[in-house]
C-alpha cells in the first residue's frame, strides 16, 4: 500500500490502462483513495494526459443525478466529468473491443450555441443558448480491473466515461416536455431498461441548468459548441458484441446502435 497520496502516479496508470485496453491491476490496494478531493485530483491528471496527447474538450457530463442515490452516498449534488471529442462515436455501431467493460446509460444531450457565464442564468436565457436537444447513449467504461469498487474510484476515472453516441436530430429545448420524458432501451426488440425524467434531478432541464450555473461559478463557463450529457434516465446496462440496441425517448426520437 502506498504511504502517501500520489495523484499523478494513479492518473498515469489509469491513462495507460485505457490506452492499452488492459485493466489496471491492484490499483485499489496500491492507490487507496480516501477523499473526493483526492479522486478529483486524479481525474484532472487523467484528462490532462488526454489533452497533452491531442484530445480536445467536447463538453461535460453529469453523474449521480438521482437524488436518492446522492443521499445514500452522502452527497448533496451531482458529480461532473469531462467529455472529450475523441470519445464521440458515430456510424451507428459500437466496437466493444475498444473498451474494457462497456456499459450504456440512457441520456439527454444538450448542444450549446452560445457561451453562458452567468451563475444565475434564467431559463429564458438558457433556452436561447441551447442550439438543440437530442437523445444519447453514454458508454461507461472503467480502467479498474472488474470496475470501480467505490465512488472515489469512479470519480478518479473521470466518472467511468468511455464514449458517447448522439442522435441525428436536434429538437428545441422545451423544459415542460423534458420534465415528462420517458425512455426505453431495447435489445433485439426486447426491453432491457426503462427510465424517466424524475431520475435526473426531476428533469434533464434541471440538470442542465445546474451544471451551467456551476461551471459559471467555477470560472469555467459553458462555451458555444459544447455538449452536455445531463445524467442517466435509468439503470446502467452491460453490452456485448451482437447486441442490437434501440433507444426510444418520446419527442426526442430514437437512436439505433449495433454492438460489434
Amino acid at each position: 500500500m502506498s504511504e502517501e497520496f500520489e495523484p499523478n502516479a494513479l492518473a498515469e496508470e489509469l491513462y495507460l490502462a485505457r490506452r492499452q485496453r488492459q485493466p489496471g491491476v491492484g490499483l485499489t490496494e496500491r492507490y487507496p483513495l480516501m477523499t473526493l478531493k483526492q479522486a478529483q485530483q486524479v481525474s484532472e491528471g487523467l484528462i490532462a494526459r488526454y489533452l497533452a496527447d491531442g484530445q480536445t474538450i467536447a463538453g461535460s457530463k453529469l453523474g449521480l443525478t438521482d437524488t436518492r442515490m446522492q443521499a445514500a452516498l452522502g452527497l448533496d449534488s451531482p458529480l461532473v466529468a469531462t467529455l472529450l471529442t475523441g470519445w464521440q462515436i458515430s456510424g451507428g455501431s459500437l466496437d466493444s473491443s475498444q473498451f474494457l467493460l462497456p456499459k450504456l446509460e440512457m441520456e439527454v444531450a444538450f448542444l450549446f450555441s452560445a457561451a453562458i457565464d452567468d451563475p444565475e442564468v434564467t431559463d429564458a436565457v438558457l433556452q436561447q443558448a441551447v442550439a438543440g436537444v437530442t437523445v444519447a447513449l453514454e458508454v461507461c467504461d472503467s480502467a479498474y480491473q472488474g470496475g470501480p469498487r467505490s465512488l472515489f474510484e469512479a470519480v478518479a476515472d473521470n466518472l467511468s466515461s468511455g464514449g458517447f453516441i448522439l442522435g441525428e436530430q436536434y429538437h428545441p429545448a422545451d423544459p415542460e416536455a423534458l420534465a415528462e420524458l420517458s425512455a426505453t432501451l431495447t435489445n433485439h426488440d426486447k426491453p432491457i431498461a426503462e427510465g424517466n425524467a424524475s431520475q435526473c434531478m426531476g428533469s434533464p432541464w434541471n440538470a442542465c441548468r445546474w451544471l451551467v450555473q456551476k461551471r459559471a461559478r467555477d470560472g469555467n463557463p459553458i462555451q458555444a459548441g459544447e455538449i452536455l450529457l445531463s445524467g442517466s434516465l435509468g439503470p446502467v446496462v452491460p453490452v456485448q458484441a451482437g447486441d442490437r440496441l434501440e433507444l426510444n425517448m418520446g419527442h426526442l426520437g430514437r437512436l439505433v446502435c449495433a454492438v460489434i
